[in-house]
């Protein structure tokens, strides 16, 4: 820091306002039910910062702008599948899929009934882009300096499983159904991290988007919004209960929050969110088993950790067997784990 510097000598108000201007952005849209079909692409914060490396003073000024007036949005992307599992024909197991993408990381993980995450990545390892990274490391972004600075999350939850559809088609499982209100927990958990002591000063924004609302009318909005003049049926009231009992992870931090439904859901069932969320208060059955497996996000063989431009990316990376020990001597010395 030096006195002949000019912008520093102009007050503390004027250059935060200029601050705003250099690294500060809107948030994506919210993304809406005829969306989830083909939703958009997912775009990280994509700002220059480069007046961040001006010098110390600039960067501590500038970095509590920058985190402290960015909405970071969390994409969260659900469904599911079921397979047989048992010896008769309508026997099934349910089985959730989640797309989890951040400003800091992606990973995708499955959740089944018996509340068992194995993590996966939808792309595989390429050493010219990417570097091997491990499962502690990614816990290192953000920064530790900069987690206290985040004031503004927003979670989008969008969820397209096919058993919020046709019921009788599609019913799910009695056992998977009391796991819903428990899949999003390892990233409720991370986020509790991203946070960390601060978390209370923070508000996360959860906007539920559902799939099942872009034909529920024909007249309805282009939004996928209930139409305003149609009675709520006892069915849709049913699986929007469900619905928010999976966001509940979110409602359970540290943090306030504010929790989104469509209006007419809010007209016509005041309070429903709020009902529901504390319902979930008083019936949580997570146990410390459950806290200690959902606590990390660690990869298993053949999964790795992948970093680029600041952002973790779970890959898959292909091990020969037969050349195993090369592999992980190697690996080893790039202080990677993997779990054969």
């Amino acid at each position: 820091m030096t006195s002949n510097f000019p912008f520093l000598r102009l007050p503390r108000e004027l250059r935060d306002e200029i601050y705003k201007y250099f690294v500060t952005a809107p948030a994506p849209p919210v993304p809406y039910a005829l969306q989830l079909n083909n939703p958009p692409p997912y775009s990280p914060i994509s700002l220059d910062l480069s007046i961040l490396r001006v010098n110390k003073q600039i960067h501590d000024e500038a970095s509590r702008i920058f985190y402290g007036r960015t909405v970071f949005p969390l994409r969260i992307m659900i469904s599911d599948w079921h397979m047989p599992g048992g010896s008769y024909r309508d026997d099934f197991k349910t089985q959730f899929e989640i797309i989890y993408e951040a400003p800091w990381e992606e990973v995708v993980y499955s959740y089944s009934e018996n509340g068992v995450v194995l993590y996966r990545g939808l792309q595989e390892y390429n050493s010219s882009l990417w570097t091997l990274t491990d499962d502690e490391a990614v816990e290192s972004i953000p920064g530790h300096r900069y987690r206290k600075l985040i004031r503004h999350i927003r979670v989008d939850i969008l969820d397209s499983r096919i058993s919020v559809g046709e019921r009788v088609k599609h019913s799910i499982s009695i056992k998977a159904r009391r796991r819903v209100r428990k899949m999003l927990t390892p990233l409720a958990y991370r986020l509790e991290r991203v946070l960390s002591d601060t978390a209370r000063d923070a508000e996360v924004e959860i906007n539920v988007i559902s799939s099942m609302f872009k034909h529920e009318y024909s007249g309805g909005t282009e939004a996928g919004i209930l139409a305003k003049d149609k009675p709520l049926p006892a069915r849709i009231l049913n699986i929007y209960k469900e619905l928010i009992e999976t966001a509940w992870p979110f409602t359970a931090g540290s943090w306030s929050y504010k929790l989104n439904l469509p209006p007419t859901i809010e007209q016509q069932c005041p309070g429903l969110g709020h009902e529901i969320i504390r319902w979930c208060d008083l019936h949580n059955e997570t146990t410390e088993e459950e806290k200690h497996i959902n606590s990390r996000m660690k990869v298993q063989h053949p999964y790795v950790w992948a970093k680029r431009y600041g952002r973790h990316v779970v890959m898959e990376y292909e091990v020969d067997l037969w050349n195993a020990q090369e592999q992980w001597s190697r690996l080893i010395g790039a202080n990677i784990r993997i779990a054969f």
